[in-house]
């Protein structure tokens, strides 16, 4: 009978705290969910400088890497590639990234800002963060069909040497030429891509030296043919390949003979590695679609 009595005071103690608890952790799970919830969404603004209405200038800059005349110039550059265009052309300097991929960051960067023309907001940004040198490119609407993959390839080869050397006001001016570069090509029917890239300079010095090369060897081994048919013709003398006629049968005799490794040399190349992924299509925060890419400087 008393061990009845103790289980049921036991079942009675567990359904009284039970309801006294109950009502304590379902309010801190709500709370949890608002808190990720208000996180979700502070997440998705926390990159808006400016409230809505308002325009930020083409180049942000939060570290002050350009001097006040070189921000103007780049300034008004991109201010006339965009209306120009009618597709915003921004650079934007940031001391770091959050938890986001750099192309990601970019791409909600310029969304969130207001930037882009039309209903598609067209246009494209250059994002550098300089905790870890990374840098983001990302473009929307008609920059889909302006920047293919192939072609980000090629766009990176005209302001990247610039970036990796600091010199960033010249990487900025050739980022903003090219971007106009670009929208020229796609104007007209044929957009940068596999088949149609030009050669960058680095790339058209590597085959000039090459060209030169080979028309250097050819040009010797005519000239070595010529004197050689020439030199043949004067000398009376012929040389013989073998030494055979050259010592007496029997006044030598080998009596030992073997080869004796002497030593090796070995030469290692450093593989290099591309600071740059490909351009490919991805979502912003919001779901737009974009393209671009990420990779180091």
């Amino acid at each position: 009978m008393k061990r009845k009595n103790r289980f049921f005071v036991t079942i009675m103690l567990i359904a009284l705290l039970t309801v006294i608890l109950l009502p304590t952790v379902a309010m801190a799970a709500e709370n949890q969910l608002n808190a990720t919830t208000s996180q979700s969404e502070a997440g998705l603004q926390d990159l808006a400088r400016v409230p809505a209405g308002e325009e930020l200038p083409r180049y942000i800059d939060d570290i002050g890497l350009l001097t006040s005349e070189q921000a103007e110039s780049l300034t008004a550059k991109l201010d006339e590639i965009s209306e120009r265009n009618q597709f915003d052309t921004v650079v934007a300097v940031v001391p770091a990234l959050d938890y986001r991929e750099a192309r990601l960051y970019a791409a909600d960067f310029f969304e969130q800002n207001g930037f882009g023309y039309g209903n598609d907001i067209d246009g494209a940004i250059l994002l550098l963060a300089m905790e870890d040198r990374d840098f983001g490119f990302a473009s929307f609407g008609y920059g889909l069909d302006v920047f293919t993959p192939y072609g980000q390839d090629y766009l990176d080869s005209l302001f990247l040497p610039y970036l990796k050397e600091d010199q960033y006001y010249e990487a900025f001016m050739s980022y903003a030429d090219a971007v106009d570069d670009f929208i020229a090509k796609a104007n007209s029917g044929t957009p940068y891509d596999k088949g149609n890239i030009p050669k960058n300079p680095e790339e058209v010095r590597k085959y000039r030296f090459i060209g030169g090369a080979i028309a250097l060897a050819l040009a010797l081994i005519i000239a070595f043919s010529v004197t050689g048919v020439w030199r043949g013709q004067l000398i009376s003398v012929r040389k013989e390949n073998l030494a055979n006629v050259y010592f007496r049968e029997g006044s030598m005799a080998l009596t030992d003979q073997r080869d004796i490794f002497l030593h090796r040399h070995v030469q290692k190349v450093k593989r290099e590695t591309s600071s740059s992924g490909g351009g490919g299509s991805f979502s912003s925060s919001s779901g737009r679609s974009a393209t671009g890419h990420s990779g180091k400087f």
